[in-house]
């Protein structure tokens, strides 16, 4: 099973993940996570560019084509063959990042979404969400922050598209302003009822 873990900047999504993973793995479940920006060249070039102040001047559609473009690579040279080896696969950041933020920049939704025409979707899709004040309180404790993690109002808004999403689309949305462990227990309890329904 393909899960993918969503949620604006410093809403916890690597903690919870790691700790999502020890837990399935105590449970005999063979996990294999991920991100993104993948390790891909893609990737990387992403990830470079993205502490950049340079890239605050960039058009949006470059962000999107570029995400888009790991996504994709990341998706058939690393998910999918770990999905067809028999791990269940959870990404932090997949789809619903690119439309929640570059849509909060002002691209349409519909030409986002045919940009991942050959993307296929997860079969879980979880949204971890905190107020802005707890995320923004977290990010401040960072060396170095990317460009959409400087701005509170950008922030708040990606978070709007995030909500409005998992609405539309039925996804779980888990506060994730609370204790690790009752956050990772819920992720967890999802992704078993999740699994009795595929198998």
């Amino acid at each position: 099973m393909f899960v993918a873990v969503e949620g604006i900047d410093g809403v916890g999504k690597s903690t919870v993940i790691s700790m999502l993973r020890k837990k399935l793995e105590s449970n005999g479940y063979r996990v294999y996570t991920t991100a993104e920006p993948s390790q891909s060249p893609i990737g990387r070039l992403i990830r470079d560019w993205l502490l950049k102040p340079s890239s605050n001047a960039a058009h949006p559609s470059i962000f999107a084509l570029l995400f888009t473009a790991d996504r994709v690579q990341h998706y058939y040279g690393e998910v999918k063959p770990k999905l067809d080896s028999g791990y269940l696969v959870i990404t932090e950041r997949y789809m619903e990042s690119t439309l929640a933020y570059q849509g909060a920049m002002g691209l349409p939704q519909e030409w986002l979404m045919e940009l991942h025409r050959f993307v296929p979707r997860p079969d879980l899709t979880i949204i971890l969400d905190a107020p802005i004040e707890t995320v923004i309180g977290r990010l401040s404790n960072r060396r170095e922050l990317e460009v959409f993690e400087v701005n509170k109002e950008f922030l708040s808004k990606v978070r709007e598209f995030l909500l409005r999403r998992a609405s539309t689309n039925n996804y779980p949305v888990i506060n994730a302003d609370r204790d690790l462990e009752s956050i990772v227990n819920d992720i967890y309890e999802l992704i078993i009822d999740a699994l009795r329904r595929v198998i």
